[in-house]
């Protein structure tokens, strides 16, 4: 250094060169050196130098091949992590879980804090020991994964917790070294993005675990039955050891499928080693929760139990009101987001079955579970009319059934909020999902339309035409009957009935008042616009308008729909949508949907429907319907029967709720057996299920009060209008206040007629059979007009066509002659001369002997006496059973007079002659007068004057 230093202040070091100083620092060679030695060499350097420019150009292509899979990787996207498939839940009105509803997977969120410690560590231990170490990848594990690929043509995993998260979340299955790397790189990018306790719950929740299993959750619940919360360490481990190999480590299959339960054993004792070995877990804990993995039967296995049955496999409770409403939903689903078509049904089933919704629905837990039971164990069904039909085999889901039939549903309502609280669909329960449920079907109401179409719509538009209907056999303008009667027929008999209140037609169901009402009275139009405003959609009712349909309920219409209409009565006319849905929240807890937007319309006016229900009120309690009545409980209702018998229907309501009820084939022209009505089966069907529902509640009225626009009104029972002295029937009904009437009878006139027949007295009529009474007299432009006179006579005895110029009346002109007493004629008399003149024969016969019996008591036996009573008995009866009375205010008129029969008496007399012949012969005379020492004042008679065989031909004698 010191040199250097004198070198550079002397200036000699500055013209040194690089190559002087080079050259100094070797010694010159002294000899050649060995040829073949150098070739050796430089063929070594050369080789070293070609293996150094192949493995930079590999590695390079390999940096290129990696460059590429990772530009190919796709963006991580962490909503694919977050926005799994999950389960959805139903619940009841009260809140409670009635089941899961799930597609293929079922999958149910957990947070990690409801995951057990247990099951996280199960999983670190044996998966991912360094888990909390590494930022995605394990590069000791990636190694050993590298070293043992090199070994073998498989690709070996050596995948941290996070990368098999990337791998079941966002890229394929494949085993490749693209998949790896690409893997590889979302994971580092993913703990970028997440904390670990993040992408521990995304991957303990998407982990597929067998049987359709995703996640722990969804797993504990299928395999043990139990929440996260009441697992135990064993429990938690065989979860774990699951996602190795899902089928062959599912314990369902294992245990009972497969017989090895060995295999799950060691499996799970496997997790319990690692989880020891990684102290998660004392030596204690682990001796007491592994398995005997090599006597599967030792005892200390006991205490595990997996569930043989899955819960996918089990059907859920209340199927057919569970499906109703998951189709409820669909609907609401495909409104809210505009889908239509099949496609945007699928797209809303996906959505129910693997969003993770909650569907909190309107079913009654408790009601439902009665109806259910009445509708499946009911043993009063009718029988079907030919018993090859009382089974029909049906496709049920992927099974083929013998169905019984006839078959039932039943469709419960709170009218009140319009909010459905049970439905049963058929008679059977459910073995699998979506069988056909009936009370979601349009079924024959029969007459139970008649309320809803005929007289609520007449009663609401003021009683047009008045209150009486018209129940005769005359042509109803509109009625379509194909070239028949031009009316229809009424149910159990061809009888009409005249004039009745709209309350008796209900009553009875007569199918003549109510076609002639909605024809004559009410109009299609006006029926078809209040059905509609009913939620009725069925087009033969709402948009044809068939008066068969309106009148007679021909057709059938939909059940759930009739049960709303039905609320509407018994709502005070405030028609209230039927749900099934309360709301629907997803699984952010977004609220998508609540009943907010249900449709709540008044069709009728509150004195409608108040009227309307006292008379269903006495349809239940007198009339057709009265197999639904319970005690301690106000019900309203109306019967249905389908034509020839197809089928049977009752729709009622309480203060509580609605309910309707069908009885039917599930082939519709198919008859149940001769007289199945309504009111004999499907009322006392309904009564079944509505009685246990109503148990414990309060019995109330309807109507706390009568509504202010009600009247009761006394009115004429003919004409319907205000009585006058003249009217002898009246009849009190229910008017609205803008209906009543305020026109006299004009039906009705005093005049004197036969108190036998109703008509003008004849010559012949007695004068004790002339009354004063009141007459109904037709109006020139009547109906009743068009009556035949028999007809006439049949619905309005002794009423008159006319009564103008009575004075005239002549009973010798035939034009007369059917306003004239037809019983009192000219024969009638001859035939009472005779009766007189037999009677009075007869009258002093029998004081002959009985006058006799008593003088002579004495001389009579008692078996002598006791003959002669029962002959003067039977003579005297003979007698009675000609005489006959005027019938009774309420009773019918007499069509025809027994014409007077004299063989009877004059038998009865001729009994009684012979009879005394026989006792008061020559012999008992004798006797007499012996007794008497011949001083009696009769001395001298030896009786045979005396007989009364003398007496009657004769026409006298003296009397004994």
């Amino acid at each position: 250094m010191k040199a250097n230093n004198v070198d550079k202040e002397n200036g000699n070091g500055k013209g040194n060169s690089v190559k002087e100083r080079f050259s100094n620092s070797f010694t010159a060679r002294k000899k050649e050196p060995n040829f073949l030695l150098s070739v050796f060499v430089t063929s070594i350097r050369l080789f070293v130098i070609a293996l150094l420019v192949i493995g930079f150009a590999c590695f390079g292509a390999l940096l290129g091949v990696a460059k590429a899979y990772v530009d190919g990787t796709p963006a991580l996207d962490i909503q694919r992590i977050e926005d799994q498939n999950l389960t959805s839940f139903i619940y009841d009105k009260n809140g409670e879980l009635i089941t899961e509803y799930k597609g293929l997977e079922h999958r149910i969120w957990a947070p990690l804090e409801e995951i057990p410690k247990m099951i996280q560590d199960a999983l670190i231990a044996t998966e991912d020991v360094r888990f909390y170490a590494h930022n995605g990848l394990d590069y000791k594990r990636l190694a050993g994964a590298f070293i043992n690929n090199l070994r073998s043509e498989s690709v070996q995993g050596g995948s941290t917790i996070t990368q098999q998260l990337i791998k079941n979340t966002m890229l394929s299955p494949e085993q490749t070294y693209k998949r790896k790397i690409q893997e590889a790189y979302l994971a580092i990018q993913l703990e970028q993005e997440y904390e670990k306790e993040e992408i521990l719950e995304a991957y303990l929740n998407t982990i597929y675990l067998g049987s359709g299993n995703y996640g722990v959750k969804a797993a504990a619940l299928n395999y043990f039955g139990k929440d996260l919360k009441d697992l135990n360490l064993r429990e938690c481990a065989t979860l774990i050891g699951i996602t190795k190999n899902p089928y062959k480590y599912d314990p369902r299959l294992n245990f009972y499928k497969r017989k090895t339960p060995e295999v799950t054993y060691a499996r799970t004792n496997l997790v319990l080693r690692l989880m020891y070995e990684n102290g998660f877990i004392t030596k204690e804990q682990y001796e007491e929760a592994r398995f005997n993995d090599k006597f599967p039967a030792s005892t200390k296995n006991e205490g595990f139990v997996v569930l043989e049955e899955s819960s996918h496999q089990k059907l859920y409770d209340y199927p057919y009101f569970v499906e109703y409403a998951i189709e409820d939903l669909i609907g609401e689903l495909m409104e809210l987001y505009g889908w239509e078509g099949s496609d945007g049904r699928k797209k809303a089933i996906n959505l129910i079955q693997t969003g993770g919704l909650h569907i909190y629905t309107t079913l009654d837990p408790e009601i439902q579970k009665i109806v259910e039971d009445t509708i499946y164990n009911y043993d009063k069904y009718p029988k079907t009319k030919n018993s090859k039909d009382s089974v029909l085999r049906q496709k049920q889901g992927d099974r083929v059934l013998d169905i019984p039939q006839p078959q039932a549903a039943a469709v419960v309502l709170d009218h009140q909020t319009g909010e459905l609280r049970a439905i049963v669909g058929g008679r059977l329960e459910p073995q699998e999902r979506f069988w056909q449920n009936r009370a979601n079907l349009p079924w024959a109401p029969g007459s139970s339309i008649k309320p809803l179409a005929v007289y609520a719509p007449f009663i609401e538009a003021g009683y047009p035409g008045g209150i009486i209907v018209d129940d005769i056999p005359v042509p109803i303008k509109g009625w379509d009957d194909g070239g028949g009667k031009g009316y229809p027929s009424n149910y159990s008999t061809s009888k009409f009935y005249g004039p009745i209140t709209t309350k008796v037609a209900i009553q009875h169901s007569y199918n003549m008042s109510a076609a002639r009402t909605l024809l004559e009275r009410v109009g299609v139009e006006y029926s078809m616009n209040k059905l509609k405003e009913l939620g009725i959609t069925e087009p033969n009712y709402v948009e044809k308008g068939l008066p068969s349909d309106l009148a007679l309920g021909s057709d059938p219409v939909n059940m759930i729909e009739m049960t709303a209409a039905y609320g509407a009565l018994a709502n005070k006319g405030v028609y209230k949508e039927p749900i099934s849905i309360l709301k629907v929240i997803d699984k952010d807890g977004k609220v998508l949907l609540d009943n907010k937007s249900q449709l709540t319309l008044t069709v009728f006016k509150e004195s409608t429907t108040y009227i309307l229900t006292e008379y269903l009120k006495n349809a239940v309690a007198n009339g057709t319907g009265d197999r639904a009545l319970f005690k301690n409980m106000s019900i309203a209702g109306k019967t249905g029967t389908n034509s020839d018998f197809h089928g049977v229907f009752f729709a009622g309501y309480t203060p509580y709720y609605t309910a309707t009820v069908v009885i039917a084939h599930d082939r519709h022209s198919v008859s149940l057996e001769k007289d199945a009505t309504g009111g004999k089966f499907a009322a006392p069907l309904w009564k079944a299920f509505m009685e246990k529902i109503h148990e414990g509640l309060e019995n109330k009225p309807f109507y706390d009060e009568v509504p202010s626009g009600v009247k009761s009104v006394k009115i004429c029972a003919i004409s319907g209008k205000l009585p006058t002295k003249e009217c002898d029937k009246t009849t009190t009904e229910l008017f609205p206040s803008d209906a009543v009437p305020k026109e006299e009878c004009d039906m009705h006139q005093k005049i004197t007629v036969c108190a036998f027949s109703g008509k003008l007295p004849t010559p012949y009529c007695p004068e004790e059979s002339k009354v004063d009474k009141s007459v109904v007299v037709l109006p020139k432009d009547s109906i009743y007009q068009q009556l035949k006179d028999d007809q006439l006579e049949k619905v309005l005895p002794g009423a008159f066509r006319s009564l103008d110029d009575l004075e005239d009346y002549d009973y010798n002109d035939p034009k007369y002659k059917e306003a004239f007493c037809p019983l009192h004629n000219e024969q009638w008399h001859k035939g009472e001369q005779q009766r007189q003149e037999l009677t009075q024969a007869a009258n002093q016969l029998i004081a002959l002997v009985t006058d006799n019996m008593t003088r002579y008591a004495s001389y009579l036996t008692q078996q002598e006496a006791n003959t002669l009573n029962k002959a003067v008995d039977k003579l005297k009866k003979a007698l009675e059973a000609e005489v006959l009375q005027p019938p009774k205010e309420d009773d019918p008129y007499y069509t025809e007079l027994p014409v007077f029969q004299p063989d009877k008496v004059m038998a009865e007399i001729n009994n009684l002659q012979q009879t005394y012949n026989s006792i008061f012969d020559a012999e008992f005379w004798d006797r007499v007068n012996g007794d008497n020492g011949g001083n009696d004042d009769n001395n001298g008679n030896n009786g045979n004057d005396n007989s009364a065989g003398s007496l009657w031909w004769n026409g006298g004698g003296r009397g004994r």
